[in-house]
């Protein structure tokens, strides 16, 4: 049983995984906790009912406040790659998860919780939430790529080399952030949302998740190019064809939902 990272199905759909970090008193993250994070997702990745993930922190300070700094200073060259490798991987593995994964972000996301954050799909913020890159601070780099997801180059340069942080409405009207609600209204927004992309047929929101994450960097004709391949494969499936029928028979579409 997970220490820091517990996953659960929300009452409202079954089909919605929440995954909570629960480090008090900040959510910084160790070795540990992001070995249990990595598992986590891995294993909601795997599991063919969840359509949705909602990430986020447990308690009203932190979502993820960064690496914890009494395990950075024991690090040595070798063991300080290590632990970036699998921080990589748990980034990657949130981006490339199966379903889309919504970020609640409860409190601080420093550092690598900001890149954890930008690894998500959707972004909700509450209203105390606040953003930076510490790093600089630290001693240590990281973060700028992800941040570039998010927000303009030079908005990525100034937080980097300052270390300022930034509110939730600073980054809403960035366009980072999707949606800035009170604390209290943070996970019931998420699981709106995900109650949203969770009507929809199974085959098209893995396919659409992954034709995002193909296309993000790629040329317009090529990424299109991609997009309808994809189209081409969700036509020859039953769930395909039942979203063109629904429509022309002006009726709800009944797709196999898990």
């Amino acid at each position: 049983m997970n220490q820091f990272v517990h996953v659960r199905l929300s009452e409202v759909n079954p089909a919605i995984a929440i995954i909570t970090i629960d480090r008090a008193p900040r959510n910084a993250m160790t070795v540990e906790c992001y070995e249990e994070l990595l598992g986590a997702l891995q294993e909601t990745s795997q599991n063919d009912k969840i359509l949705c993930v909602i990430l986020t922190g447990a308690g009203d300070q932190s979502f993820v406040s960064g690496g914890d700094l009494s395990e950075h200073a024991q690090l040595d060259a070798l063991s300080a790659q290590a632990r970036t490798s699998l921080i990589r991987k748990v980034f990657e593995t949130t981006r490339k998860h199966r379903a889309p994964v919504i970020a609640a972000v409860n409190g601080y996301a420093l550092g690598g919780g900001l890149a954890l954050m930008a690894s998500c799909d959707i972004v909700v913020a509450a209203d105390t939430a606040m953003f930076s890159l510490p790093e600089v601070h630290v001693g240590i780099m990281g973060g700028t790529k992800h941040l570039g997801r998010l927000v303009p180059e030079k908005i990525v340069r100034w937080m980097a080399l300052t270390g300022n942080k930034v509110s939730a409405d600073y980054f809403l009207k960035l366009g980072a952030v999707q949606e800035v609600v009170p604390l209290v209204d943070l996970i019931p927004t998420a699981i709106k949302i995900a109650q949203d992309i969770c009507r929809h047929s199974p085959t098209a929101i893995r396919l659409m998740k992954e034709t995002l994450n193909l296309t993000e960097h790629m040329p317009l004709d090529e990424g299109y190019h991609v997009e309808c391949f994809a189209t081409s494969i969700l036509k020859s499936t039953p769930d395909g064809k039942e979203a063109v029928n629904a429509i022309l028979e002006k009726r709800k579409p009944n797709f196999n939902h898990p």
